[in-house]
């Protein structure tokens, strides 16, 4: 069995998974990969992006994109090739891109260990964060991402995706990190 973990932490957008991914990384020291860090570091320090927003599919942010999936791609492989646990904070509304994510695994001559985090909200209550993220911006477009675009492509995780999958539903963090450290003193 491996030592080594690849965590992905799914679901809509205002669903919990920076914060949970936060949580977990506090408490366990896993490496947290997110492509919104990279979205800011491009927006803060590339002029071309500096008035990008990604709340809506835009070109400008359809290029951030592509680059933080080449950047979130390789920092996964390096760091799973440097014996390092790794956790994805988003990125995987669909089960391809999960699937190419669990892939990167591969590259190990140990096994890796695979769990999916799928977070689960109320629709009321997510369109009520998303609606709130939008105020806080008028240039945000959450809610119309969602409704548009992210309600209808979203599929829901499979069981079969990974070796563990777990579902978060706002109110069992505490259990989500326990049952990732149950797995991780399993390994040793």
């Amino acid at each position: 069995m491996g030592k080594q973990l690849l965590i992905l932490v799914v679901g809509h957008n205002a669903s919990g998974k920076t914060t949970l991914s936060k949580n977990i990384e506090s408490e366990l020291g896993i490496n947290r990969v997110g492509g919104d860090m990279v979205r800011d570091m491009l927006m803060s320090n590339i002029k071309f992006y500096s008035d990008t927003h990604y709340s809506y599919p835009n070109e400008k942010i359809d290029s951030a994109n592509k680059v933080v999936s080449i950047f979130r791609k390789e920092l996964i492989k390096e760091l799973l090739a440097q014996k390092q646990s790794v956790m994805v904070d988003g990125g995987g509304i669909i089960k391809e891109t999960r699937s190419n994510h669990i892939k990167l695994a591969d590259c190990c001559n140990e096994k890796v260990i695979t769990i999916i985090v799928e977070t689960i909200l109320d629709e009321k209550v997510l369109l009520d964060r998303l609606k709130d993220r939008d105020s806080k911006n008028e240039q945000h477009k959450w809610v119309d991402f969602y409704k548009d675009i992210k309600k209808e492509k979203y599929e829901p995780v499979d069981i079969s995706e990974a070796d563990f999958v777990l579902r978060y539903d706002q109110n069992n963090s505490d259990e989500i990190i326990q049952a990732i450290k149950d797995i991780m003193d399993s390994l040793k």
